[in-house]
């Protein structure tokens, strides 16, 4: 017979795979944690931007070391206070309407430094409109929405501010505001230095010179910010002199002045301390060079602005109809002019 052959075969086979006793595994790998154990115990055991709540790391914050650089925990969030503004700097800090947060500061972006963008910084000289830099040139001149006619308490003075502003409602925008001021407003002017306070988006209209206008005293010899300024260089000669040279760029004899002749200077000029725009115009020895200038810039300079590409002119003036006053049919004469 073949069967026991057969049955311890069979037995053999099964003596290969011995049954697991207890305490055996079925290979190396380690064996796995609890489903309940804990993500995290602290908020150390999260990675940065995170805390730990209920065993688990979530999206959130404590204190600010926890958010870094440039963002602070604001009600257990991370905010960016260095551009955010309604947390501008520090949580709950708003800049308010319009307002913009530049590195962590509120800015209304028509400065020197932020004008119109964050960071948009105006070259030397330049002014801000409120939304874009500004060479302050005559083509520009129109770019700021705030005039001021200022009046320094001498009648030639007076009117020439008055002429020169007359037309800008003509040449510029309808929106332009023009309010009228005298030199004594301390809102306007500090009194001591005649510093002009406007700020940026503020043009001033200056008309006299230096001994009336403490503004353009200011201008010309306390900030020295002008290109031309007026001088005396001997008792019978008037001239005008260039900033950096000290050379003058025209002359006056003295004896050759009257209510009949003379020169004066339109000039636009900023100030970097306040981002203040000022149109100055003068004559150099009368009232009458004064209006000159008004007339000058009111009827020749605004309406053709493109063809005065630079700051300052310094222009002859002759009453060829001798009625004693600038105006048509005279004779104008430009001897220099600059950036």
């Amino acid at each position: 017979m073949r069967v026991p052959v057969v049955a311890v075969a069979f037995a053999s086979l099964f003596a290969c795979s011995p049954a697991p006793r207890s305490g055996d595994t079925t290979d190396d790998a380690a064996p796995p944690l609890p489903i309940d154990a804990p993500e995290c115990t602290h908020d150390t055991d999260c990675p940065a931007g995170h805390i730990c709540t209920a065993d688990h790391c979530v999206l959130g914050c404590n204190t600010d070391h926890e958010c870094g650089a440039g963002r602070s925990c604001c009600d257990h969030a991370c905010i960016p206070t260095d551009g955010d503004p309604a947390n501008c700097g520090g949580c709950g800090i708003t800049c308010g309407s319009g307002g913009a947060c530049c590195t962590g500061t509120c800015s209304t972006l028509d400065t020197l430094a932020d004008c119109g963008a964050c960071g948009n910084a105006c070259g030397s000289g330049d002014f801000c409109d409120g939304s874009a830099c500004q060479t302050p040139t005559f083509p520009s001149f129109c770019a700021n929405a705030q005039v001021y006619e200022v009046f320094d308490g001498q009648s030639a003075d007076i009117n020439a501010a008055a002429l020169m502003t007359s037309t800008i409602s003509e040449n510029c925008s309808p929106s332009t505001m023009i309010t009228t001021t005298n030199i004594t407003n301390a809102a306007m002017f500090d009194q001591t230095t005649g510093q002009p306070l406007g700020g940026n988006g503020v043009t001033y209209v200056l008309t006299g010179g230096p001994e009336a206008d403490k503004a353009v005293k200011y201008f010309e010899t306390t900030a020295a910010l002008t290109h031309v300024y007026f001088a005396e260089p001997s008792s019978s000669t008037f001239a005008w002199m260039a900033r950096g040279s000290a050379t003058p760029v025209a002359t006056l004899a003295a004896s050759s002045c009257s209510a009949h002749a003379d020169q004066f200077v339109v000039e636009l000029v900023t100030d970097p301390a306040t981002g203040t725009l000022s149109l100055i115009g003068y004559g150099i020895c009368t009232g009458a060079g004064t209006f000159g200038a008004a007339y000058y810039y009111a009827n020749v300079m605004l309406p053709n602005a493109m063809m005065f590409p630079d700051s300052w002119y310094v222009v002859s003036w002759a009453d060829t109809t001798n009625d004693g006053v600038a105006g048509n049919g005279d004779t104008f004469t430009v001897l220099a002019h600059g950036m």
